[in-house]
């Protein structure tokens, strides 16, 4: 291994340990899902903005793989490929990620606040929905379009998230559970998030997958930068949703 070779190695390592540190894993609104039960109003208020977060991410996906077979990156796109099969569901519609999260919601929001249903793609027109949590979509399309390396450092960055925030997302919807008998709840609400945090360590091998692709194309000081310069934006502006979303939550609260 020649000494630029580990200079950066040494540089990403560097990276990936100061990206795990960062406040967005910690943050407030986090806090308040796993200690403060919602109320009807706080829960449409959270499905709102969580429909319109998360319906970029298949899209986001599709983009790594068009991007890497455009690149002739071999290993990133076989890595993220399988990713894009399992969250459209392994080439069954009905496990289609989207449509098991947008079937929890709605099921858990019926069952516990008497709310209406909301379709995954209407929550853009929602009158819930922050600008912030606008701005996360267009900041991250914008980064993901932003050369491949920065694509790069953002796939890594939300890989990442996606774990921590899904076990926290599953512990409020457990502590709120009251009406669901056990077994009905983790086959039609828990199974949102069991299939990305279950006992199969899904999102932390999608994290992991990410890092390698990171590390695959880590050939100068450059190219850190970008990537760098990708995850850290990424986790800034999702921290700015999340923040956003609990002082909303607080004004509710009065």
């Amino acid at each position: 291994m020649t000494t630029t070779a580990m200079t950066l190695d040494e540089q990403v390592t560097s990276l990936m340990d100061e990206l795990e540190r960062h406040p967005v894993y910690e943050n407030p609104y986090f806090q308040r899902l796993e200690s403060v039960p919602w109320t009807g109003r706080t829960y449409e208020f959270h499905r709102a903005n969580f429909f319109q977060r998360t319906e970029g991410t298949v899209k986001g996906i599709a983009h790594v793989c068009a991007q890497a077979a455009a690149n002739d990156d071999v290993d990133t796109l076989v890595l993220f490929s399988f990713i894009l099969n399992e969250e459209a569901g392994n080439g069954e519609a009905g496990r289609c990620h989207e449509i098991l999260m947008e079937n929890a919601h709605n099921l858990h929001g019926e069952r516990e606040f008497g709310l209406s249903p909301l379709r995954v793609k209407e929550a853009r027109n929602s009158e819930l929905v922050l600008p912030e949590t606008f701005a996360y979509r267009e900041r991250t399309l914008e980064l993901l379009s932003g050369g491949y390396q920065r694509m790069l450092g953002v796939a890594m960055a939300l890989e990442s998230h996606a774990d921590r925030m899904l076990q926290v997302c599953r512990t409020a919807f457990r502590n709120s559970n009251n009406e669901l008998p056990h077994d009905t709840f983790v086959h039609d609400v828990e199974i949102y998030f069991n299939v990305h945090v279950g006992d199969e360590g899904v999102e932390e091998r999608h994290a992991a997958d990410a890092r390698k692709c990171v590390l695959n194309n880590c050939h100068s000081d450059e190219d850190v930068a970008e990537i760098a310069y990708g995850a850290k934006e990424t986790l800034a502006i999702q921290l700015e949703m999340w923040n956003a979303m609990d002082r909303a939550v607080r004004e509710m609260a009065g």
